[in-house]
């Protein structure tokens, strides 16, 4: 009767107790499961909008890299912006999914000269851009637009001709 005590004492109760603590402490282990998997969910949307800012900064860093390497010296880049169009109004606005049609606007300057050279430089700025592999994987020619001068009559050699050119972006 005592080896029984003994053995009950020595061998099955420690094994009771700890097994008994084990299953009070696994309440307490579920909710720290829980909050981990809270923060491993806050860290995988954040590393997603990494991810994107990030390809978002490299296309844009190859589109001005690309830019930047076929304007010609005599012309000056006045703004180079990327509009998004805005929805109709009274239209539901696009889910953050969908991805409307962007457009690249090119604001540009040249001085006005006799002849063609301007004109001639503007066409090959323009082919040289869409021969690009960065832009012309993401962007095609919209439209574009030479303007004189304001208050300039026929040419003169004073003044900059205004350029304004549209890049459409491809469905992708």
């Amino acid at each position: 009767a005592s080896l029984l005590l003994l053995l009950l004492v020595g061998g099955i109760f420690p094994v009771y107790w700890r097994l008994s603590r084990d299953l009070q402490d696994i309440p307490r282990l579920e909710r720290d499961l829980a909050a981990t998997e809270s923060d491993l969910n806050i860290l995988r949307t954040n590393l997603q909008a990494l991810t994107v800012e990030a390809r978002r900064q490299v296309r844009w860093a190859e589109v001005l890299a690309a830019l930047s390497q076929h304007i010609p010296a005599s012309m000056r880049l006045e703004a180079v912006e990327a509009v998004r169009p805005a929805s109709a109004p009274g239209a539901p606005p696009p889910s953050p999914d969908a991805k409307a049609e962007g457009m690249l606007r090119i604001d540009a300057v040249t001085p006005v000269r006799a002849g063609s050279p301007p004109l001639l430089e503007t066409a090959q700025f323009m082919a040289g851009l869409m021969r690009d592999p960065a832009v012309n994987k993401r962007f095609q020619l919209k439209n574009w637009e030479i303007k004189p001068p304001a208050g300039s009559g026929p040419a003169t050699d004073e003044g900059l001709l205004g350029i304004t050119i549209t890049l459409s972006e491809r469905a992708q």
